[in-house]
């Protein structure tokens, strides 16, 4: 009579501890590559939101708005633009996840920074700044107003 093969106890634990070493290595590279993602997509939300101040202003004489929430729904369709995903309350068009500079237009000094992210956003990686001119970079410190 033959004997069927099975897994002992002894190996069945062997497999399940290299699985539970192995995930607790890669759950800190998850994490760290989630926080990224989050830091990009909002680096997008600001690209989307430069392109639609710098068309708002075109259509009104070079004046950027006094509150973001004016650029919806002409000139951002999608309110989910004003969320920073890393952020722990939702933006809104009303609260949006960024710091605003109001009274700025195209032709101030275009190293000015017309739009930042919320402090606290992306404590680990800097923040997202916007300038008059569009460009949006990060800024690796992330405390006060950006300069």
């Amino acid at each position: 009579m033959r004997r069927k093969r099975a897994f002992t106890l002894v190996e069945l634990l062997l497999v399940i501890a290299i699985f539970m070493i192995t995930f607790a290595a890669l759950t800190p590279i998850v994490n760290k590559m989630q926080e990224r993602a989050h830091m990009i997509k909002c680096m997008n939300n600001a690209r989307s939101i430069s392109l639609a101040l710098h068309m708002y202003a075109a259509d009104h004489g070079e004046a950027f708005p006094k509150a973001l929430g004016a650029l919806y729904p002409d000139y951002i369709k999608n309110e989910k633009i004003f969320d920073c995903p890393a952020s722990a309350v939702r933006g809104t068009k009303e609260s949006p996840g960024y710091e605003y500079v109001a009274g700025l237009t195209e032709s101030s000094d275009g190293s000015a920074v017309v739009l930042y992210d919320k402090e606290g956003n992306h404590s680990r990686f800097g923040r997202n700044v916007v300038r008059v001119s569009g460009l949006v970079e990060l800024e690796q410190s992330g405390s006060g107003k950006p300069k």
